[in-house]
């Protein structure tokens, strides 16, 4: 498990990407993704809501989800979650050219991954799983991060494709298995859901006692206590913002598949649960909304205390 960096010793030799790029999912993450390889490479898209080809009118939409399957070399997913992803690849796999690659940027199920790529090689379809961590900003900018997964004749087929979507060392490589990126994903996930909710916590308790949640935001991002969460979204908490570009439904789900893979690998995870049952209450509390951060604001409800600062 590592960074890649394209001039290491160890990485697969990448070749020319195919010319045809299918994008299924263009939303809040996949229209930007689209927009940046449509830079360099020949690319259609395609999505279930027909709303979006009016919001992204410049795009090449493809008339039907077949079409666009049998048209790519190269078809690469950026869809909700598990569920979804599913039922769009069970229906495209068999369309696929042989040898085409499946390149996964949606964070999803490991379960799921599996049975899919073993599905896929049935069709002669290669595959690459890679879940990705960043902003509707951070694609934009092409910026984001892939934990990557999937056998060398594939990943150096994705490779310049993810090198055109990813900051520098924002390639990391996570295993062989399809299956490895997803677990790699959800557990970096779920451990900064429950710092956010432990740092909540903690600034509510010095907010309580008298130190203002600016001060101890800035005391504590720099002690043993420090995480990501800390050094990177708490001031966007402190300013208000409940990360909105996410939904609480969706970080359900991701923390119901981090406990089924628990129990399948016989670990207990009390921290990890006392935090999926928190963030369970959120979604009973306030419904499938946006906001990765509202956990922490049911937090606030029930200490009756708000963090922001303004």
């Amino acid at each position: 498990m590592g960074v890649w960096h394209s001039a290491g010793m160890d990485l697969p030799h990448s070749r020319a990407v195919p010319v045809r790029i299918g994008v299924v999912g263009v939303g809040r993450m996949g229209e930007p993704i689209s927009r940046t390889l449509t830079g360099s490479h020949l690319v259609q898209v395609f999505d279930a809501d027909p709303v979006r080809t009016t919001t992204a009118p410049d795009l090449a939409w493809a008339d039907s989800l077949q079409e666009l399957a049998a048209a790519s070399d190269v078809l690469v997913t950026v869809l909700p979650g598990p569920v979804e992803l599913r039922q769009v690849m069970v229906e495209v796999l068999p369309l696929l050219p042989p040898g085409a690659l499946w390149l996964d940027l949606t964070s999803g199920d490991p379960a799921v991954t599996r049975d899919l790529a073993a599905h896929a090689a049935q069709h002669d379809v290669l595959v690459v799983s890679a879940p990705m961590g960043g902003s509707v900003d951070e694609a934009a900018q092409s910026t984001l991060v892939f934990f990557v997964s999937g056998e060398e004749v594939a990943l150096a087929r994705a490779l310049p494709i993810l090198e055109a979507l990813a900051k520098d060392g924002g390639i990391r490589r996570a295993g062989a298995r399809a299956e490895d990126g997803q677990i790699v994903k959800l557990l970096a996930n779920g451990l900064w859901f429950a710092h956010a909710v432990a740092a909540a916590e903690a600034l509510l308790i010095g907010q309580a006692l008298g130190i203002s949640p600016t001060e101890l935001h800035h005391l504590l991002r720099d002690s043993a206590g420090g995480s990501r969460f800390l050094d990177e979204h708490a001031g966007r908490l402190l300013d208000g913002d409940y990360l909105t570009t996410f939904g609480v439904d969706r970080v359900v789900e991701e923390l119901d598949t981090i406990s089924t893979m628990a129990r399948t690998a016989q670990v207990a995870t009390p921290v990890l649960d006392a935090s999926s049952s928190l963030h369970h209450a959120a979604l009973d509390h306030f419904g499938p909304e946006l906001g990765e951060l509202l956990a922490v604001k049911l937090l606030e409800h029930r200490t009756g205390r708000q963090l922001r600062t303004d």
